[in-house]
């Protein structure tokens, strides 16, 4: 997960993406500006550290990077309704908006407690117009039926659901969903 990053729409592409990403970072020395397109008709740029990625090319010749948002991005499935999906995953909480299979929302926040999870889910239904009363709100990670802060969003918001009937699925989303990389894959086969 980076928090250096900006979701940028297709048409804003050509731009340079260091000035994309001074609308969220000032300084990025030693990072390595990265881009990858999502599903929705935009991108994500962001930037990693460029040491970790020589490291890893040491490791497994050729790496291919995703920003965990193009990981949470593409595992949510299409609605015709407006959705509202959360990713909890070790203190770090993505909220994405879908509506009639657009994407009109996604940031990444720190949450270190159940108190900033509903803060934020709160303050992104308050700044959308999206009345938690009506809203479908999909938990993904850490955000299981059984856990306070689950109980806690289903008395402030009033369809609350798990992604998922598959628990250990969900409690692991990110690290599932790693599978689908590249990376994983070849290794994967390597081991067979």
């Amino acid at each position: 997960m980076s928090p250096f990053f900006n979701l940028v729409p297709a048409a804003y592409l050509l731009e340079n993406p260091e000035t994309l990403l001074n609308f969220s970072e000032a300084e990025f020395e030693i990072n390595r500006i990265m881009q990858r397109e999502t599903r929705f008709e935009n991108a994500f740029v962001y930037g990693t550290s460029q040491l970790l990625l020589d490291k890893l090319k040491e490791l497994y010749g050729k790496v291919e990077c995703f920003h965990s948002g193009n990981v949470f991005l593409e595992s949510i499935t299409n609605s015709k309704e407006t959705v509202v999906h959360l990713n909890l995953y070790e203190h770090n909480l993505e909220i994405a908006v879908t509506d009639n299979s657009d994407i009109i929302f996604y940031n990444l926040f720190e949450a270190q407690t159940g108190e900033d999870v509903l803060f934020y889910t709160l303050f992104v239904l308050e700044q959308l117009d999206i009345d938690s009363n009506k809203a479908e709100l999909k938990c993904y990670g850490q955000l299981l039926p059984g856990t306070k802060v689950f109980q806690t969003l289903k008395k402030y918001v009033r369809f609350v659901f798990q992604a998922s009937k598959d628990e250990e699925f969900l409690e692991n989303h990110t690290l599932f969903n790693l599978s689908k990389c590249a990376l994983s894959q070849d290794l994967s086969e390597e081991k067979k």
